[in-house]
């Protein structure tokens, strides 16, 4: 990994998606000001309403192809958050992409765990009525360091970041978008754990503000690999910077060796690895 400098940003997304993307541009504008190289959105970054499947699009489409020009005119790497990816014959899929300064997709991940739970004294959700599941876990590998890529509902399952890391991860993406009751109790002890237990960074980017269904929880974090909060947004749209170093990622490794003192000889996780 080298050093490098993020921004990360939580929005308030909605139902139009000319004002999403309005909103899309001014934060990349801010960020890549600010000296930010790698710019993150949350999840369902271009519309959050109640015909998402109707809102789906395919790749490329005006909101990738939007992305692409920013990250062009910008000269900068974007992680779009996700979108909600068209796909022939079936349900649209929840999609991370990241577009290069060239402006060309360098990777893609799609969405494996999806939200179907009943919460205690609360509605329940069933995401995979409307979205399809993915099936390949992704590492990204630009020039400046390894990215795990994760949406939501993911960050409930170690073992995905664990393969990750395996594979070369040192920092792990998670866009999201945390309903409060569900933020309240668990996201900062996920965020953390995700970030102790495989000493990496964790850059976290979540929606904000009131959703169809529920209030969204905001509280976007950059953490460290040892777990310590090193910038976090409270509940309205903001843009985090901060410079993720190089010698604290190493140092952490080396106090704390945890991922080279595994007991491979007693458990394995195993799976498919997409690289890019």
């Amino acid at each position: 990994m080298e050093n490098f400098k993020a921004g990360i940003v939580q929005m308030n997304s909605g139902p139009d998606v000319e004002e999403n993307m309005r909103a899309v541009r001014e934060y990349t504008a801010y960020a890549a000001a600010e000296g930010a190289k790698f710019i993150m959105f949350p999840e369902t970054v271009d519309y959050i309403g109640a015909q998402m499947g109707k809102h789906a699009e395919r790749i490329p489409g005006y909101v990738t192809r939007t992305f692409a020009g920013l990250a062009r005119r910008h000269g900068v790497y974007i992680h779009c958050g996700s979108i909600t990816e068209a796909a022939p014959g079936g349900r649209p899929f929840n999609t991370t992409l990241l577009f290069a300064p060239d402006g060309q997709i360098r990777a893609l991940y799609r969405k494996l765990h999806l939200f179907d739970v009943e919460l205690e004294n609360g509605p329940s959700f069933r995401e995979s009525d409307e979205i399809a599941p993915g099936s390949e876990i992704v590492v990204a590998e630009p020039h400046f360091a390894s990215l795990g890529l994760s949406i939501c509902y993911d960050i409930r399952f170690p073992e995905l970041y664990r393969m990750q890391v395996q594979n070369g991860a040192e920092v792990l993406c998670v866009a999201a978008n945390f309903t409060r009751e569900t933020g309240e109790k668990h996201w900062e002890t996920l965020l953390r754990a995700r970030a102790v237990e495989n000493t990496s960074y964790v850059l976290a980017a979540g929606q904000c503000g009131m959703k169809r269904a529920f209030e969204a929880y905001g509280h976007s974090m950059i953490i460290d690999p040892l777990g310590q909060i090193v910038a976090e947004a409270g509940e309205e749209p903001e843009v985090l910077i901060a410079e993720l170093d190089r010698e604290r990622l190493e140092n952490a490794r080396m106090s704390l060796p945890c991922l080279t003192g595994r007991r491979q000889d007693v458990y394995q996780i195993s799976g498919r690895i997409q690289k890019y």
